[in-house]
């Protein structure tokens, strides 16, 4: 738990970018493009923007984050969903912020990586596990009174 809320608390790193379709940043060990933004106005109580990032990781593996955004128009709040990427090394969001409504071909993103994020909740899970082994009930030992030692 202990390495999970150092990395946290000490390693974490985060930008905040405007990209182009198309368009990469490099960020902490990661390239990540900019593919695509999809609005959907066919609620009539909110509006949904989903955009495609793909990400190429220090090993060269490429992957797909897909950080969302829902506007209530009710309430006039927004709802927003994380790309994310969990390993036992780091965890990296992608948050979508804001768009260009009028062609959608820009995008604000916040990311983040977070590293050792793992390694707090195997911490968590070991603590749990501990403690619900030492708290177990142990079982009654049968001790020979000194009558039942004699007969």
């Amino acid at each position: 738990m202990g390495l999970g809320i150092i990395g946290i608390e000490f390693f974490q790193t985060q930008t905040q970018v405007t990209l182009v379709q198309n368009e990469s940043v490099e960020f902490s060990g990661y390239t990540l493009t900019y593919r695509d933004l999809k609005i959907d106005t066919s609620r009539a109580d909110r509006e949904s923007a989903k955009s495609i990032i793909e990400v190429i990781g220090a090993n060269g593996k490429p992957f797909e984050l897909k950080p969302a955004r829902d506007f209530y128009y009710n309430s006039q709040q927004s709802n927003t969903t994380p790309g994310l990427r969990s390993t036992p090394i780091d965890d990296l969001y992608v948050i979508l912020v804001d768009w260009l409504p009028v062609s959608s071909q820009g995008a604000t993103f916040k990311i983040y990586r977070n590293p050792l994020v793992f390694w707090l909740w195997a911490g968590t899970m070991v603590l749990i596990l501990g403690t619900l082994l030492a708290l177990w009930p142990k079982r009654k030992s049968k001790t020979l009174s000194n009558q039942e030692r004699q007969a």
